[in-house]
Protein backbone atom coordinates (compact mmCIF):
# COMPACT_ATOMS: atom_id res chain seq x y z
CA UNK A 1 0.00 0.00 0.00
CA UNK A 2 1.49 3.25 -0.90
CA UNK A 3 2.07 5.93 2.32
CA UNK A 4 -1.38 8.21 0.05
CA UNK A 5 -2.98 5.41 0.60
CA UNK A 6 -3.23 5.07 4.18
CA UNK A 7 -5.03 7.29 7.27
CA UNK A 8 -2.88 8.87 9.38
CA UNK A 9 -3.83 10.15 12.74
CA UNK A 10 -2.32 12.69 15.10
CA UNK A 11 -3.74 13.06 18.41
CA UNK A 12 -3.44 16.01 20.92
CA UNK A 13 -5.31 17.97 23.56
CA UNK A 14 -6.19 21.06 21.98
CA UNK A 15 -7.47 22.65 25.48
CA UNK A 16 -9.40 21.22 28.33
CA UNK A 17 -11.89 18.74 27.50
CA UNK A 18 -11.07 19.47 23.42
CA UNK A 19 -9.18 16.41 21.93
CA UNK A 20 -8.03 17.09 18.51
CA UNK A 21 -7.50 14.35 15.95
CA UNK A 22 -5.49 15.41 12.78
CA UNK A 23 -6.13 13.04 10.24
CA UNK A 24 -4.35 13.09 6.53
CA UNK A 25 -3.96 10.77 3.34
CA UNK A 26 -6.78 8.59 2.55
CA UNK A 27 -9.72 8.50 4.71
CA UNK A 28 -11.55 5.04 4.39
CA UNK A 29 -13.42 3.01 6.43
CA UNK A 30 -10.92 1.38 8.15
CA UNK A 31 -9.14 4.94 9.34
CA UNK A 32 -13.05 5.83 10.48
CA UNK A 33 -12.93 2.73 12.53
CA UNK A 34 -9.72 3.70 14.08
CA UNK A 35 -10.90 7.03 15.03
CA UNK A 36 -13.59 5.30 16.64
CA UNK A 37 -11.55 2.75 18.50
CA UNK A 38 -9.28 5.67 19.69
CA UNK A 39 -12.65 7.70 21.05
CA UNK A 40 -13.54 4.19 22.72
CA UNK A 41 -10.79 3.44 24.61
CA UNK A 42 -10.43 6.32 25.87
CA UNK A 43 -13.85 6.19 27.18
CA UNK A 44 -13.30 2.98 28.78
CA UNK A 45 -10.80 4.19 30.72
CA UNK A 46 -11.90 7.44 31.44
CA UNK A 47 -10.04 9.99 29.93
CA UNK A 48 -12.48 10.96 26.83
CA UNK A 49 -12.71 14.53 26.40
CA UNK A 50 -16.26 16.28 26.09
CA UNK A 51 -15.88 17.03 22.51
CA UNK A 52 -13.03 15.26 19.80
CA UNK A 53 -12.03 17.72 16.84
CA UNK A 54 -11.81 15.91 13.48
CA UNK A 55 -9.67 17.69 11.29
CA UNK A 56 -9.66 16.59 7.80
CA UNK A 57 -8.03 19.30 6.37
CA UNK A 58 -5.39 16.54 5.36
CA UNK A 59 -7.27 14.33 4.25
CA UNK A 60 -6.51 13.80 0.22
CA UNK A 61 -9.24 11.35 -0.85
CA UNK A 62 -12.51 10.58 1.25
CA UNK A 63 -13.69 6.56 0.38
CA UNK A 64 -18.06 6.90 0.54
CA UNK A 65 -17.87 4.41 3.42
CA UNK A 66 -15.90 6.08 5.79
CA UNK A 67 -18.20 8.74 6.06
CA UNK A 68 -21.02 6.65 6.86
CA UNK A 69 -18.86 4.82 9.44
CA UNK A 70 -18.13 8.59 10.97
CA UNK A 71 -21.31 9.51 11.51
CA UNK A 72 -21.79 6.16 13.27
CA UNK A 73 -18.65 6.86 15.41
CA UNK A 74 -20.12 10.57 16.01
CA UNK A 75 -23.79 9.03 16.97
CA UNK A 76 -22.02 6.39 19.38
CA UNK A 77 -20.12 8.58 20.91
CA UNK A 78 -22.45 11.15 21.84
CA UNK A 79 -24.36 8.25 23.57
CA UNK A 80 -21.51 8.23 25.28
CA UNK A 81 -21.44 11.64 26.23
CA UNK A 82 -18.61 12.76 23.93
CA UNK A 83 -19.43 15.17 20.39
CA UNK A 84 -17.52 14.66 17.55
CA UNK A 85 -16.77 17.79 15.51
CA UNK A 86 -15.45 17.96 11.55
CA UNK A 87 -13.40 20.78 10.45
CA UNK A 88 -11.48 21.61 7.66
CA UNK A 89 -13.89 20.00 4.88
CA UNK A 90 -14.55 23.73 3.49
CA UNK A 91 -16.09 23.24 0.30
CA UNK A 92 -15.01 19.36 -0.51
CA UNK A 93 -17.88 17.94 1.10
CA UNK A 94 -19.97 19.16 -2.10
CA UNK A 95 -17.85 17.39 -3.92
CA UNK A 96 -19.29 13.64 -2.25
CA UNK A 97 -22.31 11.25 -2.94
CA UNK A 98 -25.33 12.63 -1.39
CA UNK A 99 -25.31 9.72 0.97
CA UNK A 100 -22.10 11.07 2.49
CA UNK A 101 -22.87 14.35 2.24
CA UNK A 102 -25.89 13.80 4.49
CA UNK A 103 -24.04 11.90 6.88
CA UNK A 104 -21.35 14.74 7.07
CA UNK A 105 -24.35 17.37 8.06
CA UNK A 106 -24.97 15.45 11.08
CA UNK A 107 -22.50 16.64 12.58
CA UNK A 108 -21.31 20.22 13.56
CA UNK A 109 -19.14 21.83 10.92
CA UNK A 110 -16.42 24.12 11.20
CA UNK A 111 -14.18 25.94 8.81
CA UNK A 112 -10.96 25.02 10.42
CA UNK A 113 -9.70 23.05 13.41
CA UNK A 114 -8.41 26.38 15.32
CA UNK A 115 -11.69 27.77 15.12
CA UNK A 116 -13.80 24.58 16.70
CA UNK A 117 -11.12 24.70 18.96
CA UNK A 118 -11.85 28.63 19.96
CA UNK A 119 -15.22 28.27 19.39
CA UNK A 120 -15.83 24.94 21.97
CA UNK A 121 -13.13 26.44 24.15
CA UNK A 122 -14.97 29.43 24.59
CA UNK A 123 -18.53 27.79 24.57
CA UNK A 124 -17.09 25.79 27.74
CA UNK A 125 -15.69 29.47 29.49
CA UNK A 126 -19.28 30.33 29.17
CA UNK A 127 -21.21 29.70 32.77
CA UNK A 128 -24.43 27.38 32.76
CA UNK A 129 -27.52 29.25 34.43
CA UNK A 130 -27.94 27.59 37.24
CA UNK A 131 -31.25 25.60 38.47
CA UNK A 132 -33.41 27.56 41.13
CA UNK A 133 -33.65 26.05 44.40
CA UNK A 134 -37.16 23.85 43.69
CA UNK A 135 -35.88 22.19 40.79
CA UNK A 136 -36.89 25.01 38.47
CA UNK A 137 -35.01 27.15 35.75
CA UNK A 138 -33.34 29.89 36.40
CA UNK A 139 -32.38 31.99 33.06
CA UNK A 140 -32.99 31.21 29.52
CA UNK A 141 -31.75 28.03 27.86
CA UNK A 142 -28.07 28.25 25.97
CA UNK A 143 -27.76 28.41 22.54
CA UNK A 144 -26.52 25.21 21.16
Amino acid sequence: MRDDQVTGLAVETAAPGVRLVRVTGRLDRRGAEAIGRLIEAQRACGTAPAHVVLDLGGVGEFDGAATETLGEVAARSRDGGVRVHLAGCGGRAELLPLRAHEVLLRCSAYPSAEAAVRDLTDRAAVPRPRAAARGGFAGAAPAG
